[in-house]
């Protein structure tokens, strides 16, 4: 037997979805705006509007949807704790785009009718208006945003799916890896059967740190003052600075990965990044 199967529908099992019970007239209703399926998957949560008020509220507990016009290597903290990620611009492959993607968080980019107020703290679409604090829903699959807070779920893979993986694990000679760059996402790719890290792009360690997401400015800075440094001792005392964190991801991604090869790409920042 041939399994035809869509990329789009190997996707949705491998990221939350909202529920299919929902009513399909009141999901309609309540459409709040559409974009770009950038990630695919699902994700809920109170409408914030700047990464650091992002990180504040995850602070305390909140579940926040990051709504940007566009996004930036300054935001990337605020878009790690948050749920899922909306901007009013960009393409597939857009900073928000890219990153979230590489963090497989639920993303929409380029929903246009979107207009979005700072100064009052909302946003508006289609004759409707969301403010700070109120709960949209995103469907990363469709590329579509909804009002109020809908159920998600987990879909579970179907026995065809492990059946398929078992008769490819008994025939092929290719070995697989993954990219990883940080403890967390060497964890999930031992889950999904990866045997090793092609490429650990060190530079990426300090992005943000989802072990401990207030760390995450301070490992910026620091690498900041490293690409800026002016003089040996300064570079030197910026990394000095880099060490303890890096040295942290890397018994947390060795310990993933059991014994497995890790290639490691010593550090190379691309300064648009930092």
């Amino acid at each position: 037997a041939i399994m035809r199967v869509k990329p789009k529908d190997i996707e949705r099992l491998f990221y939350p979805v909202i529920d299919s019970n929902v009513d399909r007239r009141s999901l309609s209703q309540s459409l709040f705006a559409e974009g770009i399926n950038a990630v695919p998957g699902a994700a809920v949560g109170k409408v914030v509007f700047t990464a650091a008020e992002a990180e504040e509220w995850a602070k305390r507990g909140e579940k926040v949807v990051l709504v940007r016009r566009e996004t930036s290597p300054e935001d990337v903290g605020g878009m790690a704790v948050a749920q899922g990620i909306l901007t009013a611009t960009g393409g597939k492959t857009s900073h928000a785009a890219v990153v979230a993607r590489g963090w497989g968080k639920c993303c929409i980019v380029g929903a246009e009718k979107v207009s979005i107020d700072y100064k009052s703290k909302s946003m508006s679409a289609n004759g409707k208006t969301v403010k700070e604090g109120e709960w949209v829903t995103l469907d990363g699959s469709e590329g579509l945003v909804y009002l109020g807070s809908q159920p998600l779920v987990s879909p579970e893979l179907p026995k065809a799916y492990t059946t398929l993986m078992k008769w490819a694990d008994e025939t092929r000679r290719l070995r697989v890896r993954t990219n990883a760059d940080t403890p967390q996402d060497s964890r999930k790719a031992r889950e999904m059967g990866a045997e090793g890290i092609g490429l650990c792009r060190t530079e990426h360690m300090f992005f943000t740190d989802f072990e401990q997401p207030e760390k995450g400015p301070e490992r910026q800075r620091a690498i900041q003052e490293m690409i800026l440094a002016d003089t040996r001792e300064a570079r030197v005392a910026a990394l000095d600075k880099l060490l303890p964190f890096q040295r942290r991801d890397f018994i947390g991604i060795f310990k993933a990965m059991d014994g497995l090869p890790v290639t490691i790409r010593l550090i190379d920042p691309p300064l648009h990044e930092f």
